[in-house]
């Protein structure tokens, strides 16, 4: 017979085993949690396949050469090196527009970072993995060889030339033409250059539903069939030595390296070089037509083989047209853009695509509805939007994530940071049926001091 104390003590002894099974599962699932949360997963594993998922490594100094900077590069390839300083490639850290999307608190910086400084030698740390796999909670460590210098080059020469060796673990140059005799060890792979725009320059990839890279200029010129290379337009053909006079090396076919793309620079006192280091627009005015009071313009994409627009995916071509009376006052006025339209909210996606694609033509039907306006002139225009002015207003009122020099730069981005560039203007008189198009050149004077634009 059971007592009622043994009953007592029975359900004691059960109600303690309960709670020490569940304070040994809550204690269990803390640790797997911790664990799991904590645990470091290796980028490859998190971004599979992906290049820019992690910067070139760290390269060690060049032979002949000492630390692989474009300064360095520069004492030699003295040409090459004053065209890189007015490119694009050269201001891919200090562009404005990127250190203000930089410093939002949504944005992934160490991956952002591979593509606008990508040598480990420019990095102050060195991103050994991810915190449950997550790109927010990188895992960092610092980086010895982290070289400032190298920091404030951007995309710098080493970031396409300069590799490591691994078999010897010695820095080499990867070259294009060979038959010289260089100080520094070099390994002449030419398909490996020309395919290094690729890592960046066309890739679309979907982070979450608000971060998204979309870059398909390759692929653009992959499905033109085309023969030619990003370097073909972006690079021209020169003849010259490929180093400095004093060093007495033949002349021989090279490359423009100032990259120009779609003639909108980084800073205002870089128009005067858009010219000559190559730019011309991918677009042509083809045609330009008044009949009656219907007008039709026809550009074509044949100087571009891939989109027009490509690229960063908020760029575009406004397309404006005016009416003007006998003396040169503005009675009429209409626009139109081509380009592409993306939501951002609540999730990233493309709403249409409007650009034209390489040797394809877009056009533009305007009917003027007045017939009693006094116009004796139309005046087109095509300009080249890299950045909305109200994209530019949200970032000065949001500069405040920003610390110094940057802060004060887009606080003052208007006057610092060229919004867009006119490409393409020409005047047609009706009387005449005559057109008159502006030299490229005068242009781009007038780009120079089209500030706040």
């Amino acid at each position: 017979m059971v007592t009622r104390s043994e009953t007592s003590v029975g359900n004691w002894k059960l109600k303690r085993n309960i709670y020490i099974s569940f304070f040994l599962f809550l204690v269990l699932g803390i640790i797997i949690y911790l664990y799991q949360n904590q645990r470091e997963i290796p980028i490859e594993q998190v971004f599979p396949g992906k290049i820019w998922a992690k910067p070139i490594e760290n390269l060690p100094n060049l032979k002949g050469v000492g630390a692989p900077t474009a300064k360095n590069c520069g004492s030699c390839h003295t040409e090459i090196y004053e065209e890189w300083t007015r490119s694009t490639h050269a201001n891919a850290l200090s562009d404005i527009q990127f250190q203000s999307e930089l410093a939002k608190p949504s944005s992934p910086k160490w991956i952002c970072l591979n593509c606008h400084i990508p040598v480990q030698n420019q990095r102050e740390t060195i991103i050994t993995g991810l915190k449950n796999g997550d790109y927010f909670r990188p895992v960092e460590i610092p980086n010895p060889n982290f070289n400032p210098e190298m920091k404030t080059e951007g995309v710098t020469c080493a970031t396409c030339h300069v590799r490591v060796d691994s078999e010897t673990n010695e820095s080499y140059v990867i070259g294009a033409l060979g038959g010289t005799s260089p100080p520094h060890p070099i390994k002449i792979d030419r398909k490996q250059l020309l395919n290094r725009c690729n890592d960046c320059h066309n890739e679309t990839y979907t982070l979450n539903e608000s971060l998204v890279c979309s870059f398909q200029t390759g692929t653009e010129l992959r499905a033109t069939n085309s023969n030619q290379s990003c370097s073909s337009c972006h690079q021209k053909e020169v003849l010259r030595s490929l180093v400095k006079p004093s060093l007495h090396k033949p002349i021989r076919k090279s490359h423009k390296h100032g990259f120009i793309g779609g003639g909108v620079p980084k800073t205002f006192d870089l128009y005067p070089d858009q010219i000559r280091l190559g730019y011309q627009p991918g677009i042509v005015l083809t045609d330009l037509k008044v009949e009656n009071n219907r007008i039709e313009v026809l550009l074509t994409n044949t100087k571009a083989d891939h989109h027009v627009t490509t690229g960063d995916p908020e760029r575009f071509y406004r397309l404006v047209l005016v009416g003007l009376d006998q003396k040169g006052k503005e009675i009429f006025k209409t626009e139109t853009k081509i380009g592409q339209e993306w939501a951002w909210s609540p999730v990233a996606k493309k709403v249409s695509d409007q650009r034209i694609p390489s040797g394809k033509s877009f056009v533009w039907k305007v009917e003027q509805k007045y017939s009693e306006l006094p116009i004796v002139s139309y005046q087109f225009k095509a300009v080249h939007v890299r950045l909305k002015d109200i994209t530019s207003d949200y970032m000065i009122q949001s500069s405040g994530y920003l610390s110094s020099p940057y802060k004060e730069k887009v606080e003052k981005m208007k006057d610092l940071y060229p919004h867009s560039s006119v490409v393409i203007e020409s005047s047609y008189q009706i009387k005449t049926k005559s057109r008159k198009d502006t030299p490229l050149e005068d242009l781009f004077k007038r780009n120079a001091l089209r500030k706040g634009e």
